[in-house]
């Protein structure tokens, strides 16, 4: 089970690019878009980088369906400015923490065997820097990012035409981007990570947006890890701009007495 909660820890960035509500449906029409036209009409879909920029902190509750539904666990996800990010999910009365403070990503995983923080490996690690896009996503500003996106062509999601971008950040990872070809809204991301040493292919489908502060953020997320369905996260509020103490990102030390009897060794 940590395995699969922690593969869909590292889609957050893909589950919180904030979306705006489309204004133009040009891509409705034949006219071919270079990569520049489809990232800037997305990025005035999501509501402008002025309005992405002003927010500063998103704080999320929900609940995630597990297993196909047969385990139902509370979620609470809290991201802030520039790169801090911390998600806790309850299951069978044991909490699942993930979190990353801009430089250092650790976890606390009871399914594991231990309930005292964990600091991440490397590689982790560095895919949480190369996803620290927890606000805006990747796309925006991509350049100032050090990113680069390459447009593959228009492919179809369920029914829905899509553009088909290539992201490849700046740290080296690749992500597709799927984006509605009319609204410039995501109906997909994909792309393969590293879990335990084992490479993953994962895909996330954000849904049902609904307008936070200007800007439209998706209240439900689909999860799939290597084709099987891993969970669907029903969110039922979202905060923005509510103060968070950077404490809570950092990896916290352990218990006293586990460094007394340490000491005694």
């Amino acid at each position: 089970m940590y395995r699969f909660l922690a593969t869909a820890l590292l889609c957050v960035p893909a589950f919180f690019c904030i979306r705006a509500t489309a204004q133009d449906t040009a891509a409705a029409k034949d006219t071919p878009l270079t990569v520049d036209q489809i990232v800037e009409k997305h990025t005035q879909a999501m509501g402008g980088i002025d309005k992405l920029k002003a927010i500063q902190s998103v704080t999320l509750t929900g609940k995630a369906s597990l297993m196909g539904g047969q385990l139902e666990a509370p979620v609470t996800m809290k991201i802030k400015r520039p790169t801090s990010m911390r998600m806790e999910m309850t299951v069978q009365d044991k909490s699942f923490i993930q979190a990353f403070d801009g430089t250092t990503s650790w976890m606390v995983n009871p399914f594991m065997g231990s309930s005292d923080p964990q600091k991440s490996n490397d590689e982790d690690t560095q895919q949480a820097k190369d996803d620290a896009d927890f606000i805006e996503g990747a796309l925006v500003d991509y350049k100032a990012k050090g990113n680069t996106v390459e447009l593959i062509g228009k492919e179809d999601v369920e029914g829905t035409s899509t553009y088909k971008l290539k992201v490849t950040k700046k740290g080296g990872s690749v992500e597709y981007e799927y984006l509605d070809a009319q609204t410039f809204l995501p109906v997909r991301s994909s792309g393969k990570r590293k879990q335990q040493g084992q490479e993953a292919e994962f895909e996330s489908s954000p849904s049902n947006y609904k307008p936070v502060n200007g800007v439209m953020m998706p209240y439900s997320l689909a999860q799939k890890v290597n084709g099987t369905a891993m969970f669907d996260l029903t969110v039922e509020k979202i905060e923005v701009n509510t103060p968070i103490d950077d404490s809570i990102f950092a990896m916290p030390d352990k218990p006293k007495e586990e460094k007394k009897d340490a000491a005694k060794q």
